[in-house]
């Protein structure tokens, strides 16, 4: 036995250093079956909540040590660990995701669901963990094993439906790249073909569809391929939700200076490593607005591509920071105003019409949460408009226009070089 002493054991993330504002706000769905041995040991630190005619667990994490807290921990194969049961290889994939989502944004806050139930997580999922975060998540990821164009839909519907309550939010997701159309039984793993994602077939674009985006980025570092197991071929959604957080809502998560991601391996989900794809695929691959991993010449570290909605390409909404822009200008201006409804709207006594006055109290009420987003460098400018000639004696709507202008991405760069003679 040791000698007396009084030993310090150092945490990290207890402090709960706060964010700056609620964009932050996170969520994460994980599908992992595998943890089911698990489950009634983590009801103790986890809510279940029901979803459908099943369930899943929810949690608040606020540093990824909390996992160990938890009950949840990492396993590595080594001399003395030959090799790794489903719980253990589901618990490698949590912390793996987990910690990279904290990695990229130490500030971030996370609301995490597992989905221990064979089916995959939808729309109901993603609905019940807004409403348990109170509706303050402002993107949320979704690892699952398969996505098709009717998934992806059924996704933009719930998001559409959110919105609709005044609880919008981005999704991003992701899913096994491991072609999950074989049978069962049969042996080897056969793996997507990355000449998918090029094809038409592969091309999930849809009009309308600017909450959603489709990452098939992954990490293909050996050793984490054999600890994460059948986990391994999912892509890096921690890091891709980490990134979305940390952004500031006009920032693009392809922003070179600000989002290195530090993968070991940058590759893709289909098992390709970036290195070995030419150009003329990844320009394919990036024209079908999936959000993937890339690297310069030059330059040793990687970043994303871009950061694509599947929306169509000419939508203004067809990138996730105009889509959190619009959203947290919806949700400012939502919480001046809200104060608001029901009262009195006073007329002029002369025309019957709206009071300037009182127009001009509601412009400057609304205009507040824009002038807030200029001053964070958000929004280029606004303007905020409301017609005095409305009759709201007879109507009792009031019509507010509300124009902002956005900031710009730097996405390609033309210079022309050349000699001269002279200057």
């Amino acid at each position: 036995m040791a000698l007396n002493d009084i030993i310090f054991k150092k945490t990290h993330g207890g402090i709960g250093r706060p964010a700056a504002n609620e964009d932050v706000i996170s969520g994460l769905i994980l599908d992992v079956p595998g943890l089911q041995p698990l489950e009634s040991s983590l009801t103790e630190h986890f809510d279940t909540v029901t979803i459908e005619d099943g369930y899943a667990l929810i949690a608040r994490i606020k540093y990824p040590e909390q996992l160990t807290d938890f009950g949840i921990t990492a396993t590595k194969l080594g001399k003395d660990k030959t090799s790794l049961s489903d719980e253990e290889v589901a618990c490698n994939a949590i912390v793996y995701h987990v910690s990279e989502f904290f990695r990229i944004n130490p500030e971030g806050v996370l609301y995490l669901m597992l989905n221990t139930d064979t089916k995959i997580a939808n729309g109901s999922y993603l609905r019940a963990l807004q409403t348990y975060a109170g509706g303050n998540i402002r993107q949320a990821g979704m690892l699952v094993k398969k996505i098709d164009a009717t998934y992806i839909s059924s996704l933009q519907t719930t998001a559409t439906e959110l919105e609709t309550e005044h609880t919008p939010l981005s999704v991003i997701c992701t899913y096994n790249g491991e072609n999950s159309t074989r049978d069962e039984g049969e042996s080897g793993v056969e793996m997507i073909s990355l000449s998918f994602f090029e094809s038409e077939e592969g091309n999930l674009i849809s009009k309308g569809n600017c909450n959603v985006s489709l990452l098939i980025a992954a990490d293909l570092d050996n050793e984490l391929l054999t600890n994460l197991g059948s986990y391994g071929h999912y892509g890096c959604i921690g890091a891709a939700l980490g990134a979305i957080s940390k952004a500031q809502v006009h920032e693009s998560i392809a922003w070179v200076e600000k989002f290195p991601l530090s993968l070991k391996a940058p590759g893709f989900i289909s098992g390709d490593l970036v290195k070995d794809v030419p150009m003329n695929k990844l320009n394919a691959i990036n024209d079908n607005r999936y959000i993937f991993v890339r690297t310069f010449p030059g330059d040793a570290n990687n970043y994303f591509n871009d950061s694509f909605t599947l929306d169509e390409p000419t939508s203004d909404y067809a990138y996730i920071e105009a889509v959190r822009t619009i959203d947290k200008a919806c949700r400012g201006v939502r919480q001046l105003m809200l104060p608001y409804l029901g009262s009195p709207l006073y007329v002029d006594s002369d025309t019957g019409k709206l009071s300037p006055t009182t127009a001009a109290f509601l412009e400057t009420t609304a205009g507040r949460a824009l002038e807030s987003m200029e001053r964070a460098g958000e929004l280029s400018g606004y303007k905020v408009e409301i017609d005095r000639e409305q009759n709201v004696l007879a109507t009792s709507q009031l019509e507010v226009v509300i124009k902002k202008v956005g900031v710009g991405v730097m996405r390609r760069v033309n210079i022309k070089i050349g000699y001269t003679t002279k200057l």
